[in-house]
C-alpha cells in the first residue's frame, strides 16, 4: 500500500497545530500546572480544569478545554517576531515584555529574562547572570519551530542554527537549553525535507549523524561578546562538549531501545532519559524524549501524543508539545482527530503558519487592518498589534478582593487573558473606601498594559491616606456639549436611571477597568462610557 507524503505546507501546518495540541493535552497534568481538579483528563482529550493562580493575587482560574500554556504562547511570539522583521529586537523588547501581562505557566528563567528586558537589561549583563548561565530548561526548545518553518526553502545550515542559538540565549544560557533547541530544529528540518516514508529508528540515526550541524559550538565571530560573558562563570566549551557527549550517549540508548520492539516499556526509557528526575525540565531531556516518542509512534501519531501528555511526573506539556511538533512535521494534518481541532486559536495557528511560509512581512499589517476595519472603536493598540476585549469575568480572592479576568483577541486571531485586582468595599467610620490599594492594575485601553504596585512595607496609616488621595484626585465636569451628547445617546432613551449613571461615574473615577468591561458590567454602549469618561479630569 502506497503512503502519501504530505506537502511541506501541510507539514508545517501540522507541526504548528500539533504543537498547541500537545501543549493543551499535557498542561493539566504538568506538576507545575497548579491543577485543583481531581481528574485531569489523562491526556487523551481536552478537559476543563481549575488552576490555582497567584497573579495578581490568589484566585481560582477556569481553564477551558483546549487552552494552551506558555509553550504555544511563546511559539506564536517568535512567529510574530519573524514576520514583523528584526526578530531579535522585537522578540526581546516587545514580545517578551508584553508576555509578562498574559503569560500562563511561564518558567522561572523565562520570567526573569522578560523582567530584565522590561528594565532594559541583557540577562548576561545583569546581577542575575550566574542564574542565567545555569538556566538549562526547555523554555528555549519549546519556541523555536517558527524559525524552521520560515527557513523551509533552505537546507539546515549555520544560518538556521545561528538563529536558534540567538533565540535561545535571549532567555537561557546553559548548553542544555541551547543544544536541546538546536537538536529540535535539526530534527524538525529533517522531517520537513523528508520526501519518502520514515523508516523505524531513522530519525535517531539522522540526528546522531547530524551532530556536526546541531552540535557545533557557537561561532566566536558572531557570539564573541556573549561567550566572553559565559566564560566568566565556567569553562563554557567544556560544558558544551560534556552536554553534547551526554546527548549522543542517550541517543545511542534510544537507538538500542527501539530494537526491543513490542517488549519496549515507554516508562523505562523515559526514566533513563531523565524525564522523572530533578532535571526533567531540561532542554536536552525534552528533545531526547520527543525523538524517542516520535521514532516509536510515527505510525500512530495520536498515541504518540497521548503518551507524553498523560505521563504524570514528566514535563507533560512541553514534551507533548515538541513531540507534536515533530509528529506534525512528519505526518501533516490528516491524522489530527476532529475533537482536537477545537484547540485554542486553531485558525490563528494556520494563519501564522501561512504567513511564515509566504515570507511577506507586509502581510501582517494588511491583515490587521482588514480584520479591524469593522467596529474599529473596539480595537486598541498593544505592543504586539491590535487587540480587542471579548469578555470579562470576575472571581473572588478571599473576602476583600476580586480578580477581573479579561479575554482578548488580537487582529490575527490569538486569544489571551489579562487580569486586574480590585478591592471589595468595606465601611470605615461611615465612609465607603477600598480595604487596601490594588497590588496590580491591568488595562489594555492604553498603548501598552501598565502596572502599578504598592510597597509591601507601607504602613496602614500611610496606605489609608493614599487611598483617600486617590479618591479625591479626580473631578467630574459636565459641560453643555457633554450633556447633549448624553441626551442624544440611545441609552438615555431606554430609561437609564440617574443612579446607574452615578455608579458608572464613580467606577470610572476610580480607574477600575477598561471601557469594554464597564460597558458590559452596566449594560450600556461603549460610546456612552467614553462620553462619561471624557468628563473626568485629573486635579492639578
Amino acid at each position: 500500500m502506497s503512503v502519501t507524503i504530505p506537502t511541506q505546507t501541510d507539514k508545517c501546518r501540522g507541526a504548528m497545530i500539533a504543537t498547541a495540541i500537545g501543549d493543551a493535552l499535557g498542561w493539566p497534568n504538568e506538576i507545575r500546572s497548579k491543577n485543583k481538579s481531581k481528574n485531569a483528563g489523562g491526556g487523551d482529550n481536552f478537559v476543563a480544569w481549575i488552576r490555582r493562580n497567584n497573579k495578581p493575587c490568589y484566585h481560582d482560574e477556569k481553564i477551558l478545554p483546549g487552552e494552551y500554556s506558555d509553550d504555544t504562547q511563546l511559539t506564536l511570539s517568535v512567529a510574530r517576531s519573524i514576520i514583523v522583521g528584526n526578530w531579535e529586537k522585537f522578540f526581546s523588547k516587545k514580545e517578551l515584555v508584553f508576555w509578562l501581562k498574559y503569560e500562563r505557566g511561564g518558567g522561572k528563567a523565562l520570567l526573569n529574562a522578560a523582567k530584565l528586558y522590561k528594565d532594559g537589561v541583557l540577562p548576561w549583563q545583569s546581577k542575575r547572570a550566574p542564574n542565567y548561565f545555569n538556566a538549562g530548561g526547555n523554555g528555549a526548545v519549546m519556541r523555536i519551530l517558527p524559525h524552521v518553518i520560515s527557513q523551509h526553502k533552505i537546507s539546515p545550515s549555520t544560518d538556521l542554527m545561528s538563529d536558534i542559538i540567538k533565540n535561545s540565549i535571549l532567555t537561557h544560557g546553559h548548553p542544555r537549553a541551547i543544544l536541546g533547541a538546536t537538536c529540535y530544529a535539526f530534527a524538525l528540518d529533517y522531517l520537513l525535507k523528508k520526501k519518502n516514508v520514515l523508516s523505524y529508528g531513522e530519525l535517531v540515526s539522522a540526528v546522531i549523524d547530524g551532530q556536526r550541524v546541531w552540535g557545533s559550538y557557537p561561532d566566536s565571530n558572531i557570539f564573541s561578546e556573549w561567550l566572553n560573558a559565559a566564560n566568566q562563570y565556567f569553562d563554557y566549551q567544556k560544558e558544551w562538549n560534556n552536554v553534547l557527549s551526554s546527548m549522543l550517549t542517550q541517543l545511542d540508548f534510544i537507538k538500542a531501545s527501539l530494537k526491543k520492539g513490542l517488549i519496549l516499556e515507554d516508562s523505562n526509557v523515559l526514566t533513563q532519559l531523565g524525564c522523572y528526575s530533578k532535571i526533567s525540565g531540561a532542554g536536552d531531556v525534552a528533545i531526547l524524549a520527543a525523538i524517542y516518542l516520535v521514532s516509536r509512534y510515527a505510525n500512530n501519531p495520536v498515541l504518540g501524543m497521548k503518551v507524553p501528555a498523560s505521563s504524570v511526573g514528566i514535563d507533560t506539556d512541553t514534551i507533548a508539545s515538541i513531540t507534536g511538533g515533530l509528529l506534525g512535521m512528519l505526518c501533516g494534518t490528516d491524522w489530527i482527530p476532529p475533537e482536537w481541532t477545537i484547540v485554542q486559536d486553531y485558525k490563528c495557528l494556520n494563519l501564522i503558519t501561512e504567513m511564515l511560509l509566504s515570507d511577506n512581512s507586509k502581510q501582517t499589517k494588511n491583515l490587521e487592518l482588514e480584520n479591524t476595519s469593522e467596529g474599529s472603536s473596539n480595537w486598541v493598540h498593544t505592543a504586539i498589534g491590535r487587540a480587542r476585549c471579548l469578555e470579562a469575568t470576575e472571581v473572588q480572592s478571599g473576602k476583600y478582593s476580586t480578580v477581573t479576568i479579561q479575554k482578548w483577541q488580537t487582529a490575527l486571531g490569538q486569544t489571551f487573558y489579562t487580569k486586574n485586582m480590585r478591592q471589595n468595599y468595606i465601611f470605615t467610620d461611615g465612609n465607603e473606601v477600598p480595604g487596601v490599594l490594588p497590588d496590580q492594575y491591568v488595562s489594555l485601553d492604553k498603548t501598552i498594559i501598565q502596572e502599578e504596585s504598592v510597597p509591601d512595607t507601607q504602613k496602614e496609616a500611610t496606605r489609608k491616606s493614599v487611598q483617600n488621595a486617590c479618591l479625591a484626585d479626580r473631578r467630574f465636569i459636565l459641560n453643555s456639549t457633554a450633556v447633549m451628547s448624553l441626551l442624544n445617546n440611545p441609552n438615555f432613551k431606554q430609561n437609564i436611571t440617574i443612579g446607574k449613571v452615578l455608579k458608572i461615574i464613580h467606577f470610572l473615577m476610580e480607574g477600575k477597568a477598561s471601557t469594554p468591561y464597564v460597558a458590559k458590567k452596566f449594560e450600556v454602549s461603549k460610546e456612552f462610557v467614553e462620553i462619561i469618561k471624557s468628563c473626568i479630569q485629573q486635579n492639578d
